[in-house]
């Protein structure tokens, strides 16, 4: 079943709620309510199969979500640098208004997308950059050069609901203790810096959202970060790089607390499903010391119609 969690940022943001992280996040928070025998089997069962995967979005602005990734149709009418100046503003645009992506995934044209997309002006956060100073623990004192290096924190204000973000599960589990496992991660802190009072929210409601996948379309686009796998046919995407760490916990029996970097398609990647899915794995081999640590690179795809002119 497909739910909408939708959380209030109680504190700034250390690292942005993408849907990896937060689903190692949702594992720890399976440990500490149901032990790790639950959290393996758990796991277990979705690689081999034998229940449905755990699907996971990125966190958007409350009521947006990202528009599929189209052929891009060069505006027509305009002098040439204004031309260029729309164009490159639509590429840019990746969220639209959840009331208009209902509309538009009828079928409407790339156009009609990049302009919806560019009218949508999602709340963005502050950022603010904070320098830091290696040191040299043999001298215990700062080098004299190369040492600088930068973290931003992201800012929510709490004005017209800035504060407020939206994932998506698609999962068999029930959904009082999906409401748990989130309500834990919220109170623990997510990502970076929760010792500096970052990454804690609540949860401020979770319900059922079934109407996004009923729909009969002919392609799908992602609202995670994700992995391609062969029945995703005709995939356009846009790539990022994942630079994971291991939890605190997880990082005291091991002394190396750096992932291995995944390439992975950032949320509005579409492509023509060959199948019923899932889509994208559960990678394995993430880590060179640890190989029982898995990394979510599903999609949780959802459907919309693209013609083919």
């Amino acid at each position: 079943m497909l739910h909408r969690v939708t959380i209030r940022l109680t504190a700034p943001l250390g690292t942005p709620v993408v849907s990896g992280t937060l689903f190692g996040h949702l594992c720890w928070a399976m440990v500490d309510l149901r032990g790790e025998e639950a959290l393996a089997d758990w796991l277990t069962a979705m690689e081999t199969g034998r229940r449905p995967p755990f699907l996971l979005s990125d966190a958007f602005p409350a009521g947006f979500l990202p528009r599929p990734l189209m052929p891009p149709r060069w505006p027509e009418g305009d002098p040439p640098l204004e031309r260029a100046t729309k164009w490159k503003k639509a590429r840019k645009a990746v969220l639209v208004r959840r009331e208009d992506f209902l509309e538009l995934r009828k079928g409407a044209p790339e156009a009609a997308w990049a302009e919806a997309a560019a009218d949508a002006s999602p709340p963005e956060p502050e950022e603010h950059r904070h320098a830091h100073n290696r040191i040299d623990r043999i001298r215990n004192t700062t080098p004299e050069s190369a040492g600088i290096w930068f973290v931003d924190d992201l800012w929510y204000d709490g004005r017209d609901g800035r504060d407020r973000l939206d994932v998506y599960v698609d999962t068999d589990l029930d959904a009082a203790l999906l409401r748990d496992l989130f309500t834990l991660v919220g109170e623990n802190g997510y990502g970076r810096d929760i010792t500096h009072g970052r990454g804690f929210f609540a949860v401020e409601e979770l319900a059922p959202d079934g109407g996004l996948v009923a729909f009969e379309g002919n392609r799908l686009v992602s609202l995670s970060r994700g992995c391609l796998t062969d029945n995703m046919r005709e995939p356009r995407y846009r790539r990022t790089t994942h630079y994971g760490k291991l939890a605190i916990r997880m990082n005291a029996l091991t002394g190396r607390p750096w992932k291995k970097p995944i390439l992975l398609t950032l949320p509005g990647a579409s492509f023509r499903p060959a199948d019923d899915g899932p889509f994208g794995r559960l990678l394995a081999g993430v880590h060179l010391d640890r190989p029982e640590i898995r990394f979510n690179a599903w999609h949780l795809a959802i459907p919309y119609r693209e013609d083919a002119s």
